[in-house]
């Protein structure tokens, strides 16, 4: 039977072991795949051409950011600005109608019929919490564009408007992992409305507008991930072993 101080060297030997092959597997392993837009919440848009109107279903979702610490994605990439923050793919923009197989239901359709031909769809980033930034990230892993991560929405001097195609986009939001605190919200509002190709507004006849306000709310990791809980789960499983040992 092993003596009570032999046991302890044993799992101090073991969580050293345990800590040195993760540092050795994790400096081997390959970075991580861009981010993918699953699982992901549509906020469906629609336009009512009777009372000229843009509005947005929103379920109410307040996404947890995921965290992405530095080495996660290759700096050489386009979504290694990821690194070191916490950022969420969860929310969207889609089209109410998009799986209608009718292309005249389709919502930047029902624009161009109503407004002209020129008429566009856009998004204009009224306000946002300080350190929120959004890039650029079309298709499931937001490469699908020749400029994938750039700022849109004002992140890296970018403008605040983005002219929206449309179709299904799940853009991706990230906050500096030093500006966040455990649980902390962060938040975005936005105006979804009718513009031409420069993005100036088109009124409607009566100089009203056709546009609706919508707020996006993201919540930060609500709390961290720590070296100590794990060592404390390896000096667990080293004194299930022991014990295993001695019986």
């Amino acid at each position: 039977m092993k003596s009570r101080p032999t046991q302890f060297k044993f799992l101090f030997r073991a969580a050293a072991l345990a800590v040195a092959i993760c540092g050795t597997s994790a400096s081997a392993q390959p970075f991580a795949s861009p981010p993918s837009w699953m699982p992901m919440t549509m906020l469906m848009a629609s336009f009512d051409s009777g009372a000229l109107r843009l509005s947005v279903a929103d379920p109410a979702i307040v996404p947890v950011l995921n965290l992405a610490p530095l080495g996660t994605y290759d700096p050489a990439q386009p979504w290694g600005v990821l690194n070191g923050t916490e950022y969420s793919r969860r929310l969207g923009w889609d089209d109410m109608n998009r799986s209608n197989p009718d292309p005249a239901t389709h919502i930047l359709n029902r624009i161009q019929t109503t407004y002209g031909a020129g008429a566009s769809l856009w998004i204009d980033c009224l306000s946002r919490s300080t350190g929120l930034e959004c890039y650029l990230a079309v298709g499931q892993y937001g490469t699908n564009s020749p400029n994938a991560y750039s700022g849109i929405f004002g992140t890296a001097g970018s403008s605040t408007k983005w002219q929206w195609d449309g179709m299904m986009d799940h853009n991706t939001y990230a906050v500096d992992q030093g500006l966040t605190s455990p649980g902390q919200f962060f938040s975005a509002t936005y105006r979804l409305y009718v513009g031409d190709s420069l993005g100036n507004e088109i009124l409607n006849p009566d100089l009203s507008s056709a546009s609706t306000i919508e707020s996006w709310t993201w919540q930060a990791v609500p709390e961290p991930t720590t070296l100590g809980l794990a060592l404390l789960g390896l000096a667990g499983l080293a004194v299930a072993r022991g014990n295993k040992t001695k019986s």
